[in-house]
């Protein structure tokens, strides 16, 4: 289909139709990161479902759905078309045959002892620690006058 004009706007615009193609990408659901989103796609690939997360360093922000949707935010998962239904009934299986743990019921151990005995590092510790904050000083003060130097 050619271009059409929009009688409203004035301005020439590109029919596009929504496409029912099944190889084509949607979104089923939108993480809150990419660790989350990727677990989903763990459990869709259990599934024998293939799936796409599509994060960036934005998403470290929480702002990958800004780029791609201004009104979401998160990391978008995406299944083919034709997997989608599969793909919801994948994730609603999961949600419930998932176990909820009663954290009462579980023994954790008691409290774990601490590392030193008297409490402090030992004095070859400490003397390692002076060294390399004098170490990192010096290096910060030598790029200060490298900085300012003429």
């Amino acid at each position: 289909m050619g271009p059409r004009t929009n009688r409203n706007a004035g301005i020439l615009v590109e029919a596009t139709l929504m496409t029912k193609d099944p190889e084509q990408l949607v979104t089923l659901t939108t993480a809150t990161s990419e660790f989350s989103a990727h677990l989903t796609i763990a459990v869709l690939e259990e599934a024998g479902i293939e799936a796409f997360a599509f994060g960036s360093t934005s998403t470290t922000f929480g702002l990958a759905g800004q780029v791609m949707n201004p009104y979401e935010w998160g990391v978008p998962v995406q299944v083919r078309r034709g997997e989608l239904e599969a793909a919801r009934a994948a994730l609603n299986a999961n949600r419930r045959d998932s176990i909820d743990i009663d954290w009462d019921m579980v023994d954790v151990g008691g409290p774990v002892e601490p590392v030193f005995a008297s409490g402090h590092a030992p004095a070859l510790a400490s003397i390692g620690w002076v060294i390399a904050t004098a170490l990192i000083l010096v290096g910060l003060l030598a790029a200060v006058a490298v900085l300012f130097s003429p």
